[in-house]
C-alpha cells in the first residue's frame, strides 16, 4: 500500500492520473452488498453514466427548491424538539437527534416521504440497520478477504448481522421505490413537478436521455442509486453538524463571534421566535462559513479514500506506483499535517479561512481541502450540503447555547464516514433576543 500526503500527490491521483486510479475491484467487492451498482461503488462507463445523470439532477431548479423546502421544514421541527428539551432543563443526545433530523431530510428529499422519527426522537429499524451496515461493511477492509467471505457463506458473526441489516434496508427502500414508481405511472407528466423528489427527478432525467437502458427502471437498480445518495447525504450531514457544535462548544470565543455576526448581519433572525434563514441571508455569514470549513478540515466526512492503480504510474514527484498497488488518500490526517496547513494545523482556527483585508473567504485548492473530494469525482452536491449546514447552524445558534456535557468522552466510531461514538449529550440554554 502507498499512502500519499501532499496536495500535489492528491491532485495526481484524483485529477491528472484519474483514469489510472479507480476505486478498484477490492473496493467494489467489499461494498457490493451495501452500495450495489451505485455511483460510489462503480468505475468506468457505469460511473460516467450515473455521474452525467446526477450532474443534471443537481443542476435542476426543482431539486434546489425541494431541498430548501425540506431543510426548512425539518429545521423547524428540530427547533421545536430542542425548545421543549430546553424548557424541561434536560440533556439530549445531539448526535442521535441530528441523525434523526438528517434521516428525515434525506428521505423527504429522496422520496417525498416523512418518517416522523425526529419529533419522536426515536431511531427507526431502518436507521439502525443503515448505520450498522456501514460499520460492518467497513470491517471488511481490515479483515482477510477469505475470512469475511467464509462468514458470509456460512451465515456467521458480523456477516450474518450485515445480511440481516441489508434485508431491512432493502425492504424499506424497495417498498418506497415501488410506491414512487406506481405514483409516477398514475400522475400526468405536467403534474409531477408538484411532488418532486430526488428519485422522481432522476427518473425524469433518464427518461429523456438517449443513453438510457431498460434496467435503469429496475427497482433494484433504483434502490442502489438511492442508497448511495442516502449514505452520501444523510450520514455526512449529521456528522458534520455534530462536529460543528462540538467544536463551537469547545471554543466559546468562536461561539461569541458567530452569534455576534448573526446579531449584526441578521438581527431579524435573533428577534424571531423561530426563523430559518434564506439562502440569501446565510450567504452574508462569512464567519459561519469559515467555522464550517474549519470543522470539515479537521473532521472530514470521509476520513480515508482508497484507490487502486490499474497500470504502472509515475507521480509528479517521481514516485513510481506499480500496477496493483492500493493507494490511500488520508483526508483526516492531511487536514492536520503541519507541512500542509502550517504549525497551527491541529488548532481549531476559523480565522485561517478569512482574508483579513477583504473579510471574504480565502479560496483554497480542492486538493488541499478535500472535504468534498476533488477532480472528476468531486461531490456534485457540495453547494447544497453547505447550504444545509449553514441554515441549520444559523437557526440553532440564534436561539440556543449548546454545551457538550462530556467533551472528553466524545470519540470516533468505526465506519465508512466519521460518526460520533457513543452519546454526545448536550445542555441547552435559550439566547435572549438582542443578546450577542
Amino acid at each position: 500500500m502507498l499512502v500519499v500526503s501532499t496536495p500535489q500527490a492528491f491532485e495526481d491521483v484524483l485529477k491528472y492520473q484519474f483514469m489510472n486510479f479507480p476505486k478498484g475491484p477490492h473496493f467494489k467487492d467489499n461494498m457490493q452488498d451495501l452500495l450495489g451498482g451505485g455511483i460510489f461503488a462503480v468505475d468506468g462507463v457505469k460511473w460516467a453514466h450515473q455521474r452525467d445523470v446526477a450532474r443534471g439532477l443537481f443542476r435542476a431548479q426543482e431539486l434546489r427548491e425541494c431541498m430548501t423546502a425540506a431543510i426548512t421544514r425539518h429545521t423547524m421541527a428540530l427547533y421545536d424538539v430542542l425548545k421543549k428539551t430546553c424548557a424541561r432543563n434536560r440533556s439530549v443526545d445531539l448526535y442521535k437527534l441530528l441523525s434523526c433530523f438528517s434521516t428525515e431530510v434525506f428521505t423527504d428529499i429522496s422520496f417525498g416521504v416523512t418518517l416522523n422519527c425526529l419529533r419522536a426522537n426515536k431511531e427507526l429499524p431502518f436507521q439502525a440497520a443503515l448505520d450498522r451496515a456501514q460499520r460492518l461493511t467497513t470491517q471488511r477492509f481490515v479483515r482477510p478477504r477469505w475470512f469475511w467471505k467464509m462468514q458470509k457463506r456460512l451465515g456467521l458473526g458480523a456477516e450474518d448481522q450485515l445480511q440481516l441489516d441489508i434485508k431491512e434496508i432493502d425492504a424499506t427502500v424497495l417498498s418506497i421505490v415501488q410506491q414512487v414508481l406506481a405514483n409516477r405511472a398514475l400522475t400526468p407528466e405536467d403534474g409531477r413537478a408538484k411532488n418532486a423528489s430526488m428519485l422522481s427527478l432522476f427518473l425524469d432525467i433518464i427518461a429523456k436521455s438517449p443513453k438510457t437502458e431498460e434496467h435503469q427502471y429496475d427497482p433494484v437498480y433504483l434502490r442502489d442509486v438511492v442508497v448511495n445518495f442516502l449514505v452520501a447525504g444523510r450520514d455526512t450531514t449529521a456528522q458534520a453538524l455534530s462536529w460543528f457544535f462540538y467544536n463551537v462548544s469547545q471554543n466559546p470565543h468562536v461561539e461569541t463571534k458567530l452569534r455576534r455576526e448573526i446579531y449584526t448581519k441578521l438581527p431579524e433572525l435573533m428577534a424571531a421566535e423561530c426563523c430559518v434563514p434564506t439562502l440569501q441571508q446565510v450567504n452574508r455569514l462569512v464567519y459561519l462559513e469559515a467555522v464550517i470549513k474549519e470543522t470539515l478540515r479537521l473532521y472530514p466526512s470521509m476520513p480515508i479514500s482508497p484507490k487502486y492503480a490499474v497500470r504502472d504510474t509515475v507521480l509528479s514527484d517521481g514516485t513510481f506506483v506499480p500496477a496493483g498497488t492500493m493507494v490511500c488518500l488520508p483526508l483526516y490526517a492531511m487536514g492536520r499535517m503541519t507541512h500542509v496547513w502550517g504549525p497551527d494545523a491541529a488548532e481549531f482556527k476559523p480565522e485561517r479561512w478569512i482574508n483579513p483585508s477583504t473579510k471574504t473567504i480565502i479560496s483554497i485548492s480542492a486538493f488541499k481541502f478535500v472535504a468534498f473530494n476533488a477532480g472528476p469525482r468531486m461531490c456534485l452536491g457540495n453547494s447544497l450540503a453547505g447550504l444545509e449546514l449553514k441554515l441549520v447552524a444559523a437557526a440553532l445558534l440564534s436561539r440556543f447555547h449548546i454545551h457538550v456535557e462530556n467533551p472528553h468522552g466524545v470519540g470516533y466510531d468505526f465506519s465508512l464516514t466519521l460518526p460520533v461514538k457513543g452519546p454526545m449529550n448536550v445542555r441547552l440554554a435559550r439566547v435572549s433576543a438582542g443578546f450577542a
